[in-house]
């Protein structure tokens, strides 16, 4: 612990020390015996009695506590001029991986968006350092958040979405509509996710998470699913497919889904397979990425603990001295406050 004005808190010790001793000095001069006192014979017999030797004993001891409690607080008030003060130090580290969450807004996957934001929370919860996007999609892509590293933040965003999509709140996902007669569309879906990167000239792993039913409705994509593939492969994207349960009665569309992201290198799960986060998060820790440390930070703070406890201390053990001193001599007995309470008895009248 560091002192912001050590010279000031020098200057005041040695005013307190100074003063200190002029009192004791001035004391003694008080008290001092007076030449024409009226000395008392045979004194040396009381000091002998045990109940003397006793009083005598517990007043030593109050007087060497109360002095002790005054020179607590007086130190800690000089301590506390002093301004003591702490630095903290903090380093962070953070992974050079990105992970995109990519989420089929479509209606087909309302009844299912709810669970999958809840899968989306615990993915992000295993996470340590890496940036992490949320991006809906349907005929169109809206980012709803860009790629951050505030988990605290990304989880209250997940919450509004499961919330939206528990109420079925469209205008939550208006943007992805646009106004055509196309919806779901997957492989456009993964192509604007994964141009959601950026820094894509560093060393980064970088990964999409695509949950979707891989029900396309309407007209044909811009991209078809193999073509979406290779758009991530390219740019060294992997890709890992949480499928809706309702692929696990729909064969083909869950082949290709899964063969779409299998071909990346990454894994292919339904909704609710035991696991499935597990092995998503076990892909993810394989991507190729550094760790980046960033110089320390230092931050100075005022640390006024220590002083504020020695002062509390100092002045309850006056206290204690206090109520010690008065319950000995009888002020707080009963029979003290009973007399205090007690009104004085009126004399009677004397008759002439």
């Amino acid at each position: 612990m560091d002192l912001k004005w050590p010279l000031i808190g020098v200057i005041v010790l040695v005013i307190t020390i100074a003063a200190a001793v002029a009192i004791v000095v001035w004391a003694d001069r008080v008290h001092r015996r007076p030449v024409d006192a009226v000395l008392v014979a045979h004194t040396e017999r009381l000091r002998r009695l045990p109940r003397f030797r006793e009083l005598a004993t517990q007043q030593r001891w109050l007087s060497w506590w109360q002095t002790a409690a005054v020179a607590l607080a007086v130190i800690g008030c000089i301590w506390l001029i002093a301004r003591p003060q702490a630095t903290d130090v903090s380093q962070h580290r953070y992974s050079t991986r990105d992970i995109v969450l990519c989420l089929d807004a479509s209606t087909s996957m309302f009844d299912e968006d709810t669970q999958v934001t809840q899968a989306y929370s615990q993915l992000v919860d295993g996470l340590d350092g890496e940036r992490v996007s949320l991006v809906l999609w349907s005929d169109a892509a809206v980012t709803v958040f860009p790629l951050t590293d505030d988990y605290g933040w990304v989880q209250d965003e997940l919450g509004r979405a499961g919330r939206a999509f528990a109420l079925g709140d469209q205008e939550y996902v208006a943007g992805t509509y646009l106004g055509k007669e196309r919806a779901s569309l997957i492989s456009d879906g993964i192509v604007s996710c994964v141009k959601r990167f950026d820094m894509s000239n560093s060393e980064r792993g970088r990964a999409v998470i695509v949950a979707s039913d891989n029900d396309p409705q309407g007209g044909p994509p811009v991209y078809s699913l193999p073509e979406a593939t290779k758009f991530a492969s390219e740019r060294d994207v992997q890709l890992f497919g949480i499928g809706s349960s309702d692929l696990s009665f729909q064969e083909d569309k869950r082949a290709s889904f899964e063969q779409a992201v299998t071909d990346t290198g990454g894994t292919f799960s339904l909704l609710g397979d035991d696991g499935s986060i597990e092995s998503i998060l076990a892909g993810i820790d394989k991507l190729s990425a550094d760790e980046v440390v960033e110089p320390p930070k230092y931050q100075v703070r005022d640390a006024p603990g220590w002083p504020i406890a020695t002062i509390v201390l100092g002045v309850l053990m006056l206290l204690g001295g206090w109520l010690y001193a008065l319950f000995r001599s009888g002020g707080l007995s009963p029979t003290a406050w009973s007399r205090q309470a007690r009104p004085p008895m009126a004399r009677p009248k004397e008759r002439v």
